[in-house]
């Protein structure tokens, strides 16, 4: 748990709010189930989930940036798993009985939480989306860049809205200051361990081949035209692979290794034909 959060439920105890800081401590827990159930459909491990007051942070073993596709629909499960609730709070409604404070409490925390984690910024879950659909064009590293400093800015924002807040006194200012402060943290942190996250999966890939010493080799074929994009989606895990690269005619114009391939992903982006690397790295 982060310790802003400890600090949120100290501060709804003094106010006599802790049990609406509980039950919004639970929200996060079903948001961040959601990102691990989703997690499990790709068999990603979660290593570890860090609460925050506006959601939290799955972080995965796996280097999900090499799988676009299951990147966004991790990050959109728990927004969508809120908005489940919502919907399923109104379908109940009619058949409980339900103090009208704690139902409109309920609702307006899992929308709240749903529409501020698909802001398109870093580190919230619209921000994995935005990134997800960057690291197509762009390299990993751009992408990350991008998105986390669009979260700076949201942050600033917040800032700016909750100062306007506390100078008119227009109603409570202090979760609005809370997330800009958390906002600029988190992205913040996001923007400086960019290249640790990525130079972290391939040292892992380097000490596994390391270890193993001798492993399963897998060998593809494709045309210098083919992207990184195609190439990875044809890898299967644990074996590694050589990509033999040849040009229209069918002649062998070189070959990739896996990490060579992995490593111009992170520069390049998924677009990056392979052609453009063998010549690179003839020359």
């Amino acid at each position: 748990m982060n310790p802003f959060f400890i600090l949120l439920l100290v501060w709804a105890a003094f106010w006599g709010r802790l049990g609406e800081a509980l039950l919004l401590l639970a929200i996060v827990l079903w948001h961040e189930t959601c990102h691990v159930l989703a997690a499990a459909v790709y068999k990603l491990p979660v290593t570890d989930i860090e609460l925050l007051p506006f959601g939290g942070v799955a972080r995965l073993e796996a280097f999900l940036q090499l799988n676009p596709k299951a990147e966004w629909i991790v990050a959109a499960a728990g927004p969508l798993g809120n908005l489940f609730l919502v919907g399923a709070a109104y379908g109940l409604a009619p058949y409980l009985a339900i103090d009208a404070y704690w139902f409109r409490f309920f609702v307006q925390a899992n929308a709240g939480m749903a529409l501020f984690n698909l802001l398109p910024c870093l580190p919230l879950d619209g921000g994995r989306v935005l990134r997800s659909l960057l690291v197509r064009t762009q390299g990993f590293a751009q992408a990350t860049r991008a998105a986390a400093r669009l979260g700076q800015a949201c942050s600033v924002l917040l800032l700016g809205w909750g100062v306007y807040n506390v100078l008119y006194k227009r109603y409570n200012f202090i979760l609005v200051l809370f997330a800009g402060v958390m906002l600029f943290a988190a992205a913040r942190q996001e923007l400086t361990n960019a290249s640790y996250v990525f130079m972290r999966y391939l040292t892992a890939r380097r000490q596994q081949l390391r270890l193993a010493r001798v492993c399963a080799v897998k060998h593809l074929a494709a045309t210098s035209e083919s992207s990184l994009g195609e190439v990875l989606r044809s890898f299967q895990p644990p074996s590694y692979h050589l990509i033999w690269v040849v040009d229209l005619d069918g002649k062998v114009a070189g070959f990739l290794g896996e990490l060579e391939v992995i490593s111009a992903l992170f520069e390049h982006g998924l677009s990056c034909k392979l052609g453009t690397l063998t010549m690179q790295k003839l020359s």
